[in-house]
């Protein structure tokens, strides 16, 4: 072999792995810009949930609080449990959607960057990616977060 061949045959295969390090850079990228977005939905959901429970439960101990206040020292005295606040539902329905939010927002997750992985393993083997499949699933969740924000904000 020629010093020339080897070079054109070296410079061949360095155009393969810089064209499938470029790819593989696109599809970590969009697999990252994915799962920041459910991350994100996840996040919001979940202080959404805790701050709507946090009102509830202020609400609920600004009315014992009122009741103790009228009612004076030695009523409270005699029974005080009648004067605590009745937030047991409000906590334990925050929490059951709280553990839902998360198990919901893992699983999304899971499922992106197992893809994501897939895609990327596919492309550094120089095989046809699942690709319309994980982009469709990031163009959805990226869109659903976009509106999620809208209303967030709103």
């Amino acid at each position: 072999m020629s010093v020339e061949a080897i070079v054109n045959d070296v410079k061949t295969r360095a155009d393969v792995v810089v064209t499938r390090g470029q790819e593989v850079l696109e599809a970590g990228v969009e697999t990252l810009a994915a799962a920041n977005t459910i991350i994100v939905e996840g996040v919001q959901e979940l202080v959404q949930t805790n701050v709507g429970a946090g009102k509830e439960l202020v609400t609920l101990v600004q009315a014992s609080v009122s009741k103790a206040k009228a009612d004076g020292f030695k009523a409270v005295a005699a029974n005080p449990i009648a004067y605590l606040p009745e937030g047991k539902d409000t906590v334990v329905g925050a929490y059951s959607d709280s553990v839902k939010v998360v198990s919901k927002t893992g699983g999304e997750l899971a499922k992106t960057l197992k893809s994501g992985v897939e895609t990327i393993s596919a492309k550094i083997q120089g095989q046809a990616p699942v690709v319309a499949k994980a982009r469709k699933t990031v163009k959805k969740t990226a869109a659903k977060a976009r509106k999620t924000a809208k209303k967030v904000a709103a």
